[in-house]
Protein backbone atom coordinates (compact mmCIF):
# COMPACT_ATOMS: atom_id res chain seq x y z
CA UNK A 1 0.00 0.00 0.00
CA UNK A 2 0.98 3.21 -1.18
CA UNK A 3 -0.36 6.59 -1.13
CA UNK A 4 -0.26 9.44 -3.39
CA UNK A 5 -1.73 12.53 -1.75
CA UNK A 6 -3.24 14.71 -4.98
CA UNK A 7 -3.72 18.81 -4.29
CA UNK A 8 -4.97 20.83 -7.27
CA UNK A 9 -4.78 24.48 -6.08
CA UNK A 10 -5.19 27.76 -7.91
CA UNK A 11 -4.02 31.03 -6.39
CA UNK A 12 -4.52 29.70 -2.90
CA UNK A 13 -0.99 30.98 -1.41
CA UNK A 14 -2.81 32.50 1.58
CA UNK A 15 -4.80 29.17 2.72
CA UNK A 16 -1.96 27.28 1.77
CA UNK A 17 0.41 27.15 4.86
CA UNK A 18 -2.59 25.32 7.05
CA UNK A 19 -3.10 22.90 4.64
CA UNK A 20 0.41 21.95 4.32
CA UNK A 21 0.83 21.72 7.71
CA UNK A 22 -1.41 19.39 8.20
CA UNK A 23 0.42 17.43 5.86
CA UNK A 24 3.95 17.49 7.57
CA UNK A 25 1.69 17.01 10.73
CA UNK A 26 0.62 13.17 9.74
CA UNK A 27 1.36 10.48 11.90
CA UNK A 28 1.70 8.19 8.93
CA UNK A 29 3.97 9.87 6.51
CA UNK A 30 5.27 7.53 4.00
CA UNK A 31 3.30 9.35 1.07
CA UNK A 32 4.17 11.15 -1.98
CA UNK A 33 2.44 14.96 -1.91
CA UNK A 34 1.69 16.12 -5.59
CA UNK A 35 0.78 19.49 -5.81
CA UNK A 36 -0.76 20.22 -9.31
CA UNK A 37 -0.31 24.53 -9.60
CA UNK A 38 -3.60 25.19 -12.04
CA UNK A 39 -1.78 28.52 -13.34
CA UNK A 40 -1.87 30.47 -10.18
CA UNK A 41 -0.37 34.37 -10.71
CA UNK A 42 0.49 34.83 -7.09
CA UNK A 43 3.24 33.03 -4.48
CA UNK A 44 1.55 30.13 -4.25
CA UNK A 45 4.89 28.42 -5.76
CA UNK A 46 6.89 30.55 -3.03
CA UNK A 47 4.74 28.51 -0.35
CA UNK A 48 4.86 25.26 -1.38
CA UNK A 49 8.92 25.63 -1.66
CA UNK A 50 8.79 26.72 1.59
CA UNK A 51 7.65 23.73 2.77
CA UNK A 52 10.20 21.45 1.53
CA UNK A 53 12.27 20.26 4.39
CA UNK A 54 8.88 19.41 6.40
CA UNK A 55 7.47 17.50 3.09
CA UNK A 56 10.46 15.65 1.69
CA UNK A 57 8.62 14.03 -0.50
CA UNK A 58 6.19 16.64 -2.14
CA UNK A 59 6.53 17.25 -6.06
CA UNK A 60 5.32 20.66 -7.00
CA UNK A 61 3.63 21.00 -10.84
CA UNK A 62 3.05 24.02 -12.42
CA UNK A 63 0.95 23.90 -15.76
CA UNK A 64 -1.50 26.08 -17.07
CA UNK A 65 -4.84 27.32 -16.13
CA UNK A 66 -7.32 24.08 -17.28
CA UNK A 67 -9.72 23.83 -14.12
CA UNK A 68 -9.75 21.29 -10.96
CA UNK A 69 -11.03 18.21 -13.49
CA UNK A 70 -7.96 18.68 -15.50
CA UNK A 71 -6.03 19.35 -12.66
CA UNK A 72 -7.26 16.29 -10.69
CA UNK A 73 -6.82 14.00 -14.07
CA UNK A 74 -3.29 14.98 -14.12
CA UNK A 75 -2.67 14.56 -10.59
CA UNK A 76 -3.51 10.49 -10.96
CA UNK A 77 -2.10 10.16 -14.22
CA UNK A 78 1.50 11.42 -12.46
CA UNK A 79 0.91 9.70 -9.02
CA UNK A 80 2.85 6.27 -8.60
CA UNK A 81 0.74 5.19 -5.33
CA UNK A 82 -2.04 2.67 -5.47
CA UNK A 83 -4.09 4.70 -3.18
CA UNK A 84 -5.00 8.21 -4.15
CA UNK A 85 -5.90 10.57 -1.49
CA UNK A 86 -7.18 14.14 -2.61
CA UNK A 87 -6.93 17.39 -0.31
CA UNK A 88 -8.42 20.35 -1.26
CA UNK A 89 -5.72 23.27 -1.02
CA UNK A 90 -8.00 25.34 1.41
CA UNK A 91 -9.09 21.99 3.93
CA UNK A 92 -7.07 20.68 6.67
CA UNK A 93 -6.70 17.01 7.48
CA UNK A 94 -6.54 15.53 10.95
CA UNK A 95 -3.04 14.25 12.43
CA UNK A 96 -3.87 10.78 12.20
CA UNK A 97 -6.17 11.54 9.06
CA UNK A 98 -3.57 9.04 6.81
CA UNK A 99 -3.09 6.67 9.71
CA UNK A 100 -6.86 5.91 10.19
CA UNK A 101 -7.05 5.23 6.52
CA UNK A 102 -4.50 3.09 5.79
CA UNK A 103 -5.99 0.53 8.91
CA UNK A 104 -9.04 1.29 7.00
CA UNK A 105 -7.87 -0.40 4.07
CA UNK A 106 -5.73 -2.68 6.22
CA UNK A 107 -8.76 -4.03 7.71
CA UNK A 108 -10.97 -4.11 4.60
CA UNK A 109 -8.41 -5.54 1.79
CA UNK A 110 -11.53 -6.05 -0.78
CA UNK A 111 -12.27 -2.31 -0.42
CA UNK A 112 -11.41 0.05 -3.11
CA UNK A 113 -12.47 3.64 -2.14
CA UNK A 114 -13.10 5.67 1.36
CA UNK A 115 -15.23 7.95 2.68
CA UNK A 116 -15.20 9.33 6.34
CA UNK A 117 -16.88 12.58 7.42
CA UNK A 118 -15.56 16.41 8.10
CA UNK A 119 -16.76 19.41 9.23
CA UNK A 120 -17.50 23.00 7.38
CA UNK A 121 -16.09 25.90 9.49
CA UNK A 122 -15.82 29.48 8.48
CA UNK A 123 -12.52 31.33 8.23
CA UNK A 124 -13.24 32.56 12.10
CA UNK A 125 -13.26 28.74 13.33
CA UNK A 126 -16.45 28.90 13.76
CA UNK A 127 -18.45 25.02 13.61
CA UNK A 128 -21.13 25.47 10.70
CA UNK A 129 -22.33 21.59 10.38
CA UNK A 130 -21.05 17.93 9.27
CA UNK A 131 -19.85 17.04 5.44
CA UNK A 132 -22.07 14.41 5.66
CA UNK A 133 -25.50 14.69 7.19
CA UNK A 134 -26.48 12.02 9.28
CA UNK A 135 -23.39 10.84 10.04
CA UNK A 136 -23.31 7.10 7.84
CA UNK A 137 -22.66 4.54 10.07
CA UNK A 138 -19.24 2.54 9.93
CA UNK A 139 -19.30 -0.01 7.46
CA UNK A 140 -17.70 -1.83 4.41
CA UNK A 141 -18.82 -3.32 1.53
CA UNK A 142 -20.91 -2.47 -1.33
CA UNK A 143 -23.73 0.49 -0.21
CA UNK A 144 -26.72 -1.00 0.54
CA UNK A 145 -28.81 1.36 1.50
CA UNK A 146 -30.18 3.70 -1.45
CA UNK A 147 -30.66 7.06 0.98
CA UNK A 148 -26.79 6.28 2.35
CA UNK A 149 -25.80 5.96 -1.52
CA UNK A 150 -27.44 9.44 -2.34
CA UNK A 151 -26.07 11.17 0.81
CA UNK A 152 -22.72 10.10 0.34
CA UNK A 153 -22.85 11.07 -3.67
CA UNK A 154 -24.17 14.24 -2.66
CA UNK A 155 -22.42 15.83 -0.03
CA UNK A 156 -18.94 13.88 0.23
CA UNK A 157 -15.94 16.01 0.28
CA UNK A 158 -13.10 15.17 -2.06
CA UNK A 159 -10.63 15.73 1.01
CA UNK A 160 -12.53 13.21 2.47
CA UNK A 161 -12.18 10.72 -0.30
CA UNK A 162 -9.48 7.72 -0.84
CA UNK A 163 -9.61 5.29 -3.99
CA UNK A 164 -7.52 2.55 -5.42
CA UNK A 165 -5.48 3.81 -8.58
CA UNK A 166 -6.65 0.64 -9.87
CA UNK A 167 -10.35 1.95 -9.34
CA UNK A 168 -10.00 5.06 -11.14
CA UNK A 169 -8.39 2.67 -14.17
CA UNK A 170 -11.29 0.85 -14.41
CA UNK A 171 -13.89 4.25 -13.80
CA UNK A 172 -12.49 6.27 -16.24
CA UNK A 173 -10.67 9.60 -15.31
CA UNK A 174 -12.46 12.75 -14.30
CA UNK A 175 -14.52 14.47 -16.92
CA UNK A 176 -12.83 17.84 -17.98
CA UNK A 177 -15.96 18.83 -19.60
CA UNK A 178 -16.68 20.78 -16.73
CA UNK A 179 -13.78 22.59 -16.97
CA UNK A 180 -13.83 25.13 -14.48
CA UNK A 181 -17.22 24.65 -12.95
CA UNK A 182 -18.17 21.91 -10.51
CA UNK A 183 -19.68 18.35 -10.54
CA UNK A 184 -16.28 16.23 -11.74
CA UNK A 185 -15.96 14.61 -8.73
CA UNK A 186 -19.52 13.78 -8.05
CA UNK A 187 -19.93 12.80 -11.66
CA UNK A 188 -16.84 9.97 -10.86
CA UNK A 189 -18.18 9.24 -7.56
CA UNK A 190 -21.59 8.54 -9.07
CA UNK A 191 -19.87 6.27 -11.83
CA UNK A 192 -17.74 4.52 -9.31
CA UNK A 193 -20.88 3.36 -7.63
CA UNK A 194 -22.28 2.27 -10.57
CA UNK A 195 -19.00 0.13 -11.68
CA UNK A 196 -19.93 -1.59 -7.94
CA UNK A 197 -16.92 0.08 -6.08
CA UNK A 198 -16.24 -1.49 -2.68
CA UNK A 199 -16.41 0.95 -0.20
CA UNK A 200 -15.08 1.67 3.08
CA UNK A 201 -17.68 4.26 4.91
CA UNK A 202 -15.56 5.89 8.62
CA UNK A 203 -18.01 7.54 10.80
CA UNK A 204 -14.94 9.93 12.27
CA UNK A 205 -14.95 13.68 11.53
CA UNK A 206 -11.33 13.81 10.07
CA UNK A 207 -11.11 16.92 8.35
CA UNK A 208 -11.91 20.18 8.30
CA UNK A 209 -13.75 22.18 4.71
CA UNK A 210 -12.74 26.00 5.26
CA UNK A 211 -15.90 27.96 4.00
CA UNK A 212 -14.58 31.46 2.55
CA UNK A 213 -15.58 33.95 0.12
CA UNK A 214 -13.30 32.50 -2.90
CA UNK A 215 -14.72 28.56 -2.20
CA UNK A 216 -16.18 27.22 -5.97
CA UNK A 217 -19.05 25.84 -4.12
CA UNK A 218 -19.88 29.14 -2.61
CA UNK A 219 -22.53 29.53 -6.12
CA UNK A 220 -24.94 27.51 -5.66
CA UNK A 221 -26.00 28.22 -9.05
CA UNK A 222 -23.32 27.19 -10.76
CA UNK A 223 -23.72 23.46 -8.97
CA UNK A 224 -27.15 23.08 -10.40
CA UNK A 225 -26.42 22.92 -14.61
CA UNK A 226 -23.41 20.49 -14.29
CA UNK A 227 -25.50 18.39 -11.40
CA UNK A 228 -29.06 18.58 -14.39
CA UNK A 229 -25.79 16.67 -16.49
CA UNK A 230 -25.26 14.14 -14.20
CA UNK A 231 -28.71 13.08 -13.19
CA UNK A 232 -29.09 12.78 -17.32
CA UNK A 233 -26.19 11.08 -18.10
CA UNK A 234 -25.28 8.93 -15.10
CA UNK A 235 -28.32 8.63 -13.17
CA UNK A 236 -31.08 8.55 -15.59
CA UNK A 237 -32.14 4.98 -15.95
CA UNK A 238 -28.72 3.77 -15.02
CA UNK A 239 -27.61 0.26 -12.63
CA UNK A 240 -28.14 2.35 -9.35
CA UNK A 241 -31.98 2.18 -10.00
CA UNK A 242 -35.41 3.70 -9.38
CA UNK A 243 -35.19 4.75 -6.31
CA UNK A 244 -31.77 6.42 -6.65
CA UNK A 245 -33.02 8.10 -9.28
CA UNK A 246 -36.18 9.25 -7.56
CA UNK A 247 -33.70 10.56 -4.29
CA UNK A 248 -32.31 12.60 -7.25
CA UNK A 249 -35.32 13.83 -8.63
CA UNK A 250 -36.47 14.93 -5.11
CA UNK A 251 -33.21 16.38 -4.39
CA UNK A 252 -33.08 18.75 -7.81
CA UNK A 253 -36.56 20.19 -7.25
CA UNK A 254 -35.83 21.43 -3.78
CA UNK A 255 -32.27 22.49 -4.92
CA UNK A 256 -34.20 24.80 -7.60
CA UNK A 257 -36.60 26.11 -5.99
CA UNK A 258 -34.44 26.95 -3.25
CA UNK A 259 -32.40 28.79 -5.76
CA UNK A 260 -35.96 30.58 -7.23
CA UNK A 261 -35.48 33.07 -3.88
CA UNK A 262 -31.68 34.01 -4.83
CA UNK A 263 -32.12 34.16 -8.22
CA UNK A 264 -33.40 37.30 -10.86
CA UNK A 265 -37.49 36.08 -12.51
CA UNK A 266 -35.22 35.50 -15.84
CA UNK A 267 -32.39 33.84 -14.44
CA UNK A 268 -34.74 31.71 -12.52
CA UNK A 269 -37.47 30.56 -14.68
CA UNK A 270 -34.31 29.39 -16.80
CA UNK A 271 -32.80 27.71 -14.26
CA UNK A 272 -36.87 25.61 -13.83
CA UNK A 273 -37.09 24.85 -17.67
CA UNK A 274 -33.76 23.31 -17.44
CA UNK A 275 -34.35 21.47 -14.50
CA UNK A 276 -37.95 19.98 -15.64
CA UNK A 277 -36.38 19.15 -18.84
CA UNK A 278 -34.03 17.11 -17.39
CA UNK A 279 -36.22 15.68 -14.50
Amino acid sequence: MKFSVIMPTYNYGHLLPETLRSLAAQTFQDFELLVIDDGSTDNTEEVVRGFSSQLRNCIYVKKSHTGPADSRRFAVQTATGTHIASIDSDDIWAPDYLATVRSSFESHPKAEMLFCDGLHVQSTGTVMRPVLPGAPPPSSGHVRSVQELFVLCINFGPTGMVFLKSLYNRVGPFDVRYGFGLCDDTDWVVRAMVSGADCIRVNRKLFLHRVHGSNLTTDPVAYLEPWLGVYAEKIKGSALGPKFESYARQFTRGYVLRLLGICSPSKGRALLAQSLQAI
